[in-house]
């Protein structure tokens, strides 16, 4: 049908409504079959749009989109969420815009996966560091499609998934289309890109790098906490008596042989309501934990610094003998939630800003702790909350770098407890299923009040504990070493999804070239 014979507002609607319903494809609904879908839905009003509408409906399309999946998001107050969901939606409208401006050539799928492909990319790092949560591949884990995660990383899954999405786009063409001739042949194409992507995705499943044989008993404890939101570690003290407390439980447990003595303890992010490092009584709470269970402590907390009214985001490795050694300071940071850009102008316009407190300054090392177990030196990966989002930084606690080894254990301290009774955990839980994917790596959790566990090397969960409440659990896992495809080349699957479309776009125009030229050869002769 022609452009002109649609109503634009039903297009507009449609484009809002594919992408509220995209959003539902993440956790905790996880109706990810709805996805491709919806994107088909999105693209298909794309196609009937003239380059200056693909932009508004691109719009329209993050909007909804961004608004159910990350609704959570309002735990912040709606003004938020409203603006939150507003600038992300910019990548959307700039895919409606490219998408439709190619939208009467016949590489406009090429151009609509490499362009979905560059969006993603981009979006998870700019501006401020990024926002790379809406990823479509983190609505794949526990779907026929997970197996490729350690194959050809989030980048490749994502890739998978609008490629669905543009050939289900191209079956609802032709199935309007006035040429029959050619349905069966989009038909049969994109069932079987259905099923081979299903059963690629199964067999990959069997894919697992072996151990190094040693294992570690490592504990995770949840203290819990009383509040919510900007409150929700309570008065001072009150987060690191808690996790002193069951601290406590759990050595009774030892020593009573319910649960095994561990090599070491992990408490969350956010575990010490001030900086340990300069405040004797947190110290004190910390180092009689340390008696109670007699193993090293892995501490999450705000340490103060390095300069004045700033302040860093912690992992500092604790001993009864040495007190606190080797440390990790958190490499990405969220914006207007740890820090405010261009602090000085906007907390005068906004002054709700305020509440950030001190400025939250980067770590620059990669969060690779370096310590000694009973003479045995051992490599922990430590991934600070939202740093799961951030490819690179995942990337090198498990690979290294040119002063690193990589980890052998990865631990994942988090205090998501501002967000409790949203979405923002159920999403976080399923990114860290997905890391445990793509690297085949066992991913223990420590949280503040929430889903503190175990997640396995297919993503599954072990154990995770009940929302607000204090809990505390032991776990023998192996040590790894070994590096997944999709890690080790993850840069590569980054740039295919985003050149391998336009190179395919490109030998199509060069076949079609030689097609026509041929024809009038033949007319001339």
């Amino acid at each position: 049908m022609a452009e002109n014979t649609w109503n634009p507002w039903l297009l507009r609607g449609v484009c809002l409504i594919s992408g509220c319903l995209a959003g539902l494809g993440f956790a905790p609904t996880h109706l990810w079959w709805l996805v491709p879908l919806a994107v088909a839905g999105f693209l298909s009003v794309i196609l009937l749009s003239p380059t200056r509408s693909g932009l508004n409906r691109g719009y329209l399309f993050g909007l909804g989109f961004n608004l159910v999946a990350f609704r959570w998001s309002g735990a912040l107050g709606i003004p938020v969420l409203a603006v939150f969901a507003a600038y992300l939606a910019v990548w959307y409208a700039l895919v409606g815009l490219v998408v439709a401006a190619v939208r009467k050539t016949p590489i406009w799928g090429f151009v609509a996966v490499s362009s979905w492909m560059a969006a993603e990319w981009a979006a998870a790092r700019f501006p401020f560091g990024g926002f790379g949560w809406g990823r479509l591949a983190y609505t794949a884990g526990g779907t026929p499609i997970d197996g490729f995660f350690p194959l050809i990383s989030s980048s490749g899954v994502s890739a998978l998934i609008v490629t669905t999405a543009v050939l289900l786009t191209w079956v609802g063409r032709t199935w309007v289309a006035s040429d029959r001739s050619i349905r069966p042949i989009c038909v049969a194409v994109t069932l079987a890109f259905i099923l081979v992507s299903f059963g690629g995705g199964l067999l990959g499943r069997l894919y697992e790098p072996s151990s190094e044989g040693r294992e570690l008993t490592v504990a995770v404890v949840q203290g819990n906490v009383p509040g919510s939101g900007i409150t929700a570690l309570g008065p001072r003290y009150t987060v690191e008596n808690n996790h002193l407390a069951e601290t406590i439980i759990l050595a009774a447990k030892v020593r009573s042989g319910i649960a095994k003595q561990p090599d070491f303890v992990v408490w969350p992010e956010n575990s010490t309501s001030t900086d340990p490092l300069t405040d004797p009584k947190t110290t004190g709470i910390i180092e009689v934990s340390l008696d109670v269970i007699n193993a090293p402590i892995l501490v999450g907390a705000v340490t103060r610094g390095p300069g004045e009214d700033e302040r860093q985001t912690t992992g500092i490795w604790w001993t009864s003998d040495e007190g606190p050694g080797a440390t990790y300071h958190k490499r990405n940071l969220v914006p207007f939630g740890e820090w405010v850009p261009y602090k000085p102008i906007l907390t005068k316009v906004i002054p709700i800003l305020a509440y950030v407190g001190a400025q939250s300054v980067p770590g620059t090392t990669i969060g690779v702790l370096y310590v000694d177990l009973d003479g045995t030196p051992i490599r922990i990966g430590d991934l600070i909350c939202f740093e799961l989002a951030y490819d690179s930084t995942f990337d090198d606690v498990i690979r290294g770098d040119n002063s690193t080894q990589g980890a052998q254990i990865v631990v994942v301290q988090t205090s998501n407890a501002m967000f409790t009774g949203t979405d923002q955990m159920a999403q976080q839980d399923q990114i860290t299923r997905i890391r445990a994917m793509e690297s085949r790596r066992e991913i223990l959790i420590a949280t503040t009040n929430s889903l503190a566990g175990l997640v396995n090397t297919h993503g599954r969960v072990v154990y995770a504990a009940t929302l607000r409440t204090a809990d505390s659990q032991v776990f023998t896992i192996p040590t790894r070493t070994k590096i997944t495809p999709g890690v080790a080349y993850r840069t590569w699957f980054d740039l295919a999804g985003v050149a391998a479309p336009l190179l395919l776009a490109g030998l199509v125009v060069v076949g079609l070239r030689i097609r026509l030229h041929n024809q009038e050869d033949d007319l001339s002769t």
